[in-house]
């Protein structure tokens, strides 16, 4: 036994029968450009190495990036666990595991060099446009690995890759600033960089002309770029922590229609390559593809092993943590079922209401209850089925619960916008605060 992670496991194995090693390295390299230079090129590189124990019935934990005493990280974990919590779970063992692509070695070969002349390429095509556009712009790719041990004989390495592409550009005019970033990231090689330039560039060009706008309810077509913030209830109320605490709004009520039955919400660590995919949990536990909602109805919540010990439940696979940290549930990729509607279809379908592109920040007053009240960063005013203009200075409210019973359509393509992969929706009534009051 020479790897650390196993003298450890050795270690702590003296003094309890419940152990749980995490050993993880990994090196991320990133190019960043700001104001249409290059910036900085930065290596970043971890290891480090986390000890679980269950002493006594509760929970023990330490971490450590220092490897020269191992001794001290076990006597931590197990001095910590005399005010651990209880323990309502035991470690897993060894099991079947489905096959999920995570790593690309074309990423690690991938030149930093490359990076940077991608970056480069980009900012020019920009400023071909507009030399007046302040543009910045960032490519970042890692590596890692992984291992995972306990006292039940789970020994499972992991390694995978990561790649993130974008680029923001902001137009200041006059009073005026806009900025649109677009983007991508998965574990797999992605160097498309113009295609985000190019959306950007669209966009900016349909924000040109500025238009007012009264306030009132108006039938609203939301991107995916822009769902994340009506889907993050949905989130908050499906964990099983949130559960646990009785603070989720969803709690007792599984098998109940809580929104439209066109929409369905799955939680998927199975895609290959997908962003926050794996073939196993932090825990040890085999990943799946767990409904929250299918056909409006609440299907599941997501819980690793503590709380779906306290639950009294099984875990969905959703442990997550890294070495320096417990546990806790947290998802993976968020996928939502399509519809019939194409997007161009739902612009030309409104006589007058709102595209909503992008918000600003989170926005919401009560996350857990569905409240929402958030400014229209990037929004476009759409009269008989054309785009007229940008709208600017205002805002949508409502209640995400009765939004999601208000749908007049989901789009029929979905795009991926970091790890979520959503249509974009058509909704019939949306209170908006508007500029021209």
């Amino acid at each position: 036994m020479d790897k650390i992670e196993e003298k450890i496991l050795e270690q702590a194995l003296k003094h309890t029968a419940h152990v749980e090693v995490i050993y993880e390295e990994g090196e991320t390299r990133s190019v960043s450009f700001e104001n249409n230079k290059l910036k900085y090129i930065n290596t970043k590189s971890v290891r480090g190495v986390g000890l679980r124990v269950i002493k006594d019935g509760r929970i023990g934990f330490s971490c450590t990036t220092d490897f020269r005493k191992p001794e001290k990280l076990v006597a931590n974990a197990l001095e910590s666990a005399e005010f651990g919590q209880i323990a309502m779970f035991d470690f897993p063992p060894q099991n079947n595991y489905p096959q999920v692509t995570v790593f690309d070695r074309d990423v690690i070969d991938f030149p930093i060099e490359k990076c940077v002349r991608i970056g480069k390429e980009a900012i020019e095509r920009a400023l071909a446009v507009d030399s007046s556009y302040e543009c910045s712009a960032g490519i970042g790719k890692g590596h890692g690995k992984q291992r995972l041990l306990n006292s039940k004989g789970l020994d499972i390495t992991i390694e995978s890759t990561s790649l993130g592409i974008g680029i923001e550009i902001l137009h200041i005019k006059g009073q005026s600033l806009l900025s649109i970033g677009e983007g991508e990231s998965s574990k797999r090689l992605a160097t498309d960089l113009n295609k985000h330039v190019d959306k950007a560039l669209n966009d900016l060009k349909l924000a040109k002309k500025e238009v007012k706008l009264k306030t009132g309810d108006y039938p609203v077509v939301v991107t995916a770029k822009a769902m994340d913030i009506f889907l993050s209830t949905f989130e908050a109320g499906c964990n099983g922590k949130l559960l646990q605490k009785g603070a989720s709004p969803l709690t007792n009520r599984l098998g109940e229609k809580i929104i439209d039955a066109r929409v369905s919400i799955y939680d998927d660590a199975t895609i290959d390559f997908a962003d926050m995919s794996y073939p196993v949990d932090s825990e040890g536990v085999p990943a799946r593809r767990t409904p929250l909602f299918e056909k409006g109805v609440l299907i599941n919540y997501i819980f690793d092993l503590q709380t779906a010990g306290i639950m009294k439940t099984q875990s969905t696979g959703n442990g997550n943590r890294g070495f320096s940290s417990q546990p806790s549930p947290g998802y993976s990729n968020i996928i939502v079922e399509t519809g019939d509607m194409p997007f161009d279809s739902m612009v030309k379908d409104i006589k007058c209401g709102i595209l909503v592109d992008q918000v600003l920040g989170g926005g919401q007053s009560n996350v857990l209850a569905g409240e929402f009240s958030v400014n229209i960063d990037l929004g476009y005013l759409i009269e008989n089925g054309e785009i007229i203009g940008r709208v600017k200075d205002c805002m949508i409210a409502g209640n995400v619960f009765d939004l999601f019973n208000n749908i007049v359509a989901i789009g029929d393509r979905a795009e991926w916008h970091g790890s979520t992969k959503v249509p974009p929706f058509y909704f019939k009534s949306v209170n908006v605060a508007g500029n021209a009051d």
